[in-house]
């Protein structure tokens, strides 16, 4: 998660740095790149999710096993609206030229689902499994910056329920920038702390 996060931020950074114009919808070959690494970063969500859960002692399963049902959830509908993206919206292009801009521009069904994974469902499982990290100071920050993610995110719906999709940004700032640095902090944590039970 740590490096997909870098990658994806390293290929925004490569954008503005040739574009020049932030305010302009990303386009190929970047918008083509941050797609793949979203479908990536979906089933490494899920593992990492799976990973906190097996880590979790019993009495913070409930909390690990809910934010793990919500990411599985969010990583099935954004890797569908990405997969679509990738295949099918890009084939339409070719055939009706400026759809594939249309699609990517809010008011789109496809972003309001992409939305729906990322700010709400990856927003719940992310504050779900903060309360998974109790103990020592390295869970103690995991679970800071893991439940800072979450609330970021489920802020940044606000964007879409309200159509003034800029506050949507806040979101990206939870799982683009958050994120990523939330993932090394349990990587560490997990090297640090002695599982809380043999099956852990």
């Amino acid at each position: 998660m740590l490096v997909i996060g870098l990658l994806y931020v390293a290929t925004i950074a490569v954008w503005l740095l040739l574009v020049r114009a932030p305010y302009q919808p990303i386009s190929d070959p970047f918008l083509a790149i941050m797609e793949v690494l979203t479908l990536v970063s979906a089933p490494a969500l899920v593992g990492m999710l799976v990973a906190v859960h097996a880590f979790s002692a019993r009495a913070q399963q409930v909390f690990a096993l809910a934010g793990l049902c919500f990411g599985v959830l969010a990583a099935g509908v954004t890797m569908a609206v990405h997969f679509l993206e990738l295949t099918a919206i890009r084939q339409l292009a070719q055939a009706d030229e400026g759809r594939l801009g249309y699609l990517l521009v809010w008011p789109s069904s496809l972003l309001a689902a992409d939305y729906l994974a990322w700010d709400l469902l990856v927003g719940l499982s992310l504050v779900c499994v903060s309360r998974v990290f109790v103990g020592d100071i390295s869970l103690s920050r995991a679970r800071r910056v893991m439940a800072l993610c979450g609330i970021l995110c489920l802020a940044g719906s606000v964007g879409p329920f309200s159509g003034t999709i800029a506050w949507q940004n806040i979101a990206v700032l939870g799982y683009a920038v958050a994120l990523p640095l939330a993932a090394g902090l349990i990587a560490r944590a997990f090297r640090a702390t002695v599982p809380a039970t043999a099956a852990a």
